[in-house]
């Protein structure tokens, strides 16, 4: 019997049942065999693991059911006092599920929707991933999947085909035991789940791989010790923070929380959040861009040309090694900028109406108006302005 055959057979039988729990079990036994297959198992092997369809079709018929389950199509409300008092916590239940893939790809997109998304290296040459639902809303609205596409490798979180939405009612709950754990089905669920942020995808990917893209919706980003020639990380209201990494082109945005790069190398480098703050501390790089709606922007690095600005934060930089070119504004915060290393600098600074400081080579400190003005061979060229903070600029 094929693979096709197989799974041909095991929808028939199960036409009888909630068209919840089909699905629940379908893609339960389509993942056994994506594991199959990417562990070099044949699909005969995998067959004869998965065992008889009737056999477990019986498993499933309404007297074999434990006390208070019930299948979807019965339309019967569940006894949930009697599921707490057997001991069965089911918002608490944890569903965890490792995968690995050997196969070298030219890329890989990461799509965590709600989930919180951690990528760093693997020790060997293949794929590794780890998602974990806590939570039985979380478990039954959502699913890990995985596919390939023109040499690249998708893999993420996916709502469930007639998951949750806001605002369902009534509740029909199926609950059976398929491959050594509980599978539990809702047709509504109303207000029974979600407490919080609780699905997490962990990846591993080997050296080598050129590009890595991670999209997240509102969870977090945490990607560290990873070699790429393109990095670029989205997430609409979580963190994203980046550590040990080198690659040549590494972009990250997010709508509301805050971007953290540090110990990193890059040779151009954007960085932006809607209303949190920029942090990018001992990088190193050609061109770095940082810029917040909202928030501050505070810089630690070696680079070339800086360009950073903030809507209505402060901007902090200090800036090692031979500097070409500083652009900082700030709407309405204030500005400071420290040059090590620069043979002299030319800074044009304009204040609407904070005060303005600039200090060179150890000298005392002094206050000027707008303008431009220039120490040593000028090379360093620096635009500062900012609506109504300070600027205080310093050199050696």
């Amino acid at each position: 019997m094929t693979k096709l055959e197989y799974m041909t057979k095991l929808q028939e039988k199960l036409e009888k049942f909630g068209k919840e729990l089909q699905e629940e079990i379908l893609e339960d036994y389509r993942q056994h065999f994506v594991e199959g297959e990417s562990e070099g198992r044949s699909e005969e092997e995998i067959i004869e693991e998965l065992g008889n369809i009737e056999e477990m079709i019986r498993e499933l018929s309404e007297e074999d059911l434990p006390e208070g389950f019930t299948q979807l199509d019965a339309g019967k409300e569940p006894d949930r006092e009697k599921d707490v008092e057997a001991g069965q916590d089911v918002r608490n239940t944890d569903l965890k599920k490792s995968f690995s893939y050997s196969a070298y790809y030219k890329g890989i997109v990461l799509d965590g929707k709600v989930a919180n998304v951690i990528v760093n290296r693997s020790e060997d040459d293949k794929i590794h991933v780890d998602y974990e639902a806590k939570g039985i809303s979380n478990q039954l609205n959502y699913e890990f999947f995985q596919h390939e596409e023109d040499g690249i490798f998708y893999a993420g979180v996916k709502r469930r085909k007639g998951g949750r939405d806001e605002g369902d009612g009534g509740e029909k709950l199926v609950k059976v035991t398929l491959f050594g754990r509980t599978i539990i089905s809702y047709g509504n669920i109303g207000g029974f789940g979600g407490d919080g942020q609780n699905i997490t995808l962990t990846v591993r990917i080997p050296k080598g791989v050129p590009r890595l893209t991670v999209k997240v919706g509102s969870g977090n980003i945490n990607v560290s010790r990873l070699e790429l020639e393109a990095f670029e990380g989205i997430s609409g209201s979580g963190n994203v923070v980046l550590d040990e990494m080198v690659a040549d082109r590494m972009k990250a945005h997010c709508g509301s929380g805050n971007i953290k790069v540090s110990h990193t190398e890059f040779i151009s480098g954007s960085f932006e959040a809607g209303s949190g703050n920029v942090k990018a501390e001992m990088i190193k790089g050609r061109d770095l861009k940082c810029g917040t709606g909202s928030g501050n922007i505070k810089v630690d690095s070696a680079a070339a040309d800086y360009h950073l600005s903030t809507g209505s934060g402060s901007i902090r930089a200090r800036a090692v090694g031979a500097t070409e070119r500083a652009e900082l504004s700030a709407g309405s915060g204030s500005i400071r900028l420290e040059l090590e290393g620069a043979k002299g600098m030319e800074a044009a600074v304009q204040s609407g109406s904070g005060s303005i400081h600039i200090e060179w080579e150890g000298q005392e400190s002094q206050k000027v108006r707008n303008g431009t003005y220039a120490y040593g061979n000028s090379a360093c060229k620096i635009r500062a302005n900012t609506g109504s903070g300070s600027i205080k600029i310093s050199g050696n």
